[in-house]
């Protein structure tokens, strides 16, 4: 039998050691967790739409790639993206793949962005701002779908945290000047949006200049003058005939959005638009810990001017901000952090250092459990499915907006068998017109537009949709509402036994030939 001696039995010490190195690990793992959850549960559930169907259609069109690059709303590197992905899945059949590149440059983004925090403010505000970033409803719901979003966060962040490195590490010094500027102009590069960083990044080149070590003031000049020079040269080569090539309808697009008008939406779509993605006590809780952020501005102002520069271009300048109020939620999560840092301390001397710890580590714990949980019933877990549909949470009940108003709606949980639709039609609906309550762009996606168009009037087959994300309860035609009054759908679709799709296949001809033949 084997014998351990005194030395070798593990002590009470260890195992309290081993337990609290465990308890401090556990946020860490937490918010480990909720990222991958958040990027990759259900990522393929929905049908591909909004701003998705046009990323994708660019690598559909067969049109130059370069002109075609040229002839968009925005930057070209979610429509490369598309592209590469088209090259493996020519079709988009596989939704989370097609996803994939973009969830993973988010999950990466988040990575970042807690070493760029820690890098700076250390590891309580990295792991605290890391959380608020990575449950708000906003970011999660914009980076599960196709979009530029995924890469602006990803390439921004790793520009501020590459220049970081090149203020703080000598190993640095160079390598970080070059690739932060180079990975600012690739954020740029994904959209106009990448230019919100400039006043974190120009804090940091600031730093970076008046640091007097290594370097002299002429070798720096030089490589500034170098990596600038570069940078704008591989922006000029895309914007500038980007610019003077714009459409018709690119130029109306942009005087719309980005030109003060009478019309202007204001703060008030932006608060609508944050609360849809973060219902309930979200809005409220951000505005209370973001004033309890004030005490520590000396800190945070470089933080505070990054959000500033697109808080007041978006929410003063901007016609409708939509959902690019994102650019100002990634800096503003560092102020959360400090927030609930201002208030951790204020309850520490009120009611003492032991407990009021243990009450402020309880109270974080409630917080994230309750913006993470929320997040999972908004954007994972799909029966019902909100927005589309009034859903439950706990004693609370989500409600679905009254109209789509001025609504941003991205990555929310939406699957309407669309692909099997498509197929359907393809089938059995005499070539030529049809009709649905949902938005065309959806439907044009799945439906060939060489074989079908959209025609109320003349349509022979009807796609009635239910919770569409058109907002249109049904189609306001005479056709179709006859022709659905009186007769059953042919084909109906259904999600865990609720009907969220039905086709009605009418004979060619207007309301008045139906009427006349007697159908």
């Amino acid at each position: 039998m084997m014998k351990i001696s005194l030395a070798e039995k593990p002590s009470t010490h260890s195992y309290t050691q081993r337990l609290a190195t465990f308890i401090k690990v556990l946020p860490v793992l937490f918010l480990a967790f909720i990222t991958l959850w958040f990027h990759l549960v259900n990522l393929g559930y929905s049908d591909y739409q909004g701003d998705e169907i046009q990323a994708l259609s660019f690598a559909r069109s067969g049109q130059g790639f370069i002109q075609g690059l040229l002839q968009q709303k925005k930057g070209p590197t979610q429509f490369i993206a598309t592209y590469l992905i088209n090259l493996v899945d020519p079709n988009f059949t596989n939704n989370f793949l097609t996803r994939l590149p973009f969830a993973l440059a988010a999950i990466l983004a988040i990575y970042f962005f807690y070493k760029l925090v820690e890098l700076h403010f250390g590891k309580k505000i990295a792991l605290l701002a890391s959380l608020f970033l990575g449950t708000n409803g906003l970011i999660i719901g914009l980076t599960r779908i196709v979009q530029y979003q995924s890469l602006v966060m990803l390439f921004s962040i790793t520009a501020l945290y590459s220049l970081s490195l090149a203020v703080h590490q000598e190993k640095w010094k160079i390598v970080g000047l070059y690739l932060g500027m180079s990975l600012w102009a690739a954020a740029i590069l994904s959209h106009f949006d990448g230019l919100f960083i400039a006043p974190f990044a120009g804090y940091l080149l600031y730093q970076w200049y008046t640091d007097n070590t290594y370097l002299s003031a002429r070798q720096k000049l030089k490589h500034l003058s170098i990596i600038a020079a570069v940078a704008g040269i591989a922006l000029a080569i895309f914007y500038v005939p980007f610019l003077f090539s714009a459409s018709s309808g690119t130029k109306s697009y942009w005087s719309f959005r980005f030109v003060v008008n009478d019309n202007k939406a204001g703060l008030s779509s932006s608060v609508t638009n944050f609360k849809l993605y973060n219902p309930l006590l979200v809005f409220y809780l951000y505005v209370i810990f973001g004033h309890f952020s004030i005490p520590k501005i000396k800190q945070t102002l470089p933080v505070l001017l990054w959000f500033l520069l697109p808080w007041e271009v978006l929410e003063l300048v901007i016609f409708d901000p939509g959902t690019h109020i994102y650019t100002y939620l990634i800096p503003a999560s560092i102020l959360l952090a400090f927030g609930l840092v201002v208030i951790e301390e204020a309850t520490v001397k009120v009611i003492g250092s032991n407990f009021g710890k243990l009450f402020n580590y309880a109270g974080w714990v409630v917080l994230f459990a309750f913006l993470a949980s929320l997040s999972h019933f908004v954007f994972i877990d799909h029966s019902p499915e909100y927005p589309w549909e009034n859903r439950g949470y706990f004693s609370w009940v989500l409600s679905k907006p009254e109209t789509k108003g001025d609504l941003w709606i991205f990555g929310f949980p939406y699957y309407r068998h669309w692909e099997e639709i498509g197929q359907f039609v393809q089938a059995n609906c005499p070539k030529g017109y049809y009709s649905t309550n949902e938005t065309t762009a959806i439907a044009e996606n799945y439906i060939p537009t060489q074989d079908y168009q959209y025609d109320p009037d003349l349509s022979t087959c009807y796609i009635h949709i239910e919770h569409p994300q058109s907002f249109r309860s049904t189609l306001a035609n005479d056709k179709n509402t006859y022709w659905t009054k009186n007769h059953k759908p042919v084909q109906v679709y259904e999600n865990d036994g609720r009907p969220v799709a039905e086709i009605y296949v009418m004979p060619p001809g207007t309301i008045a030939d139906l009427k006349t033949q007697g159908n």
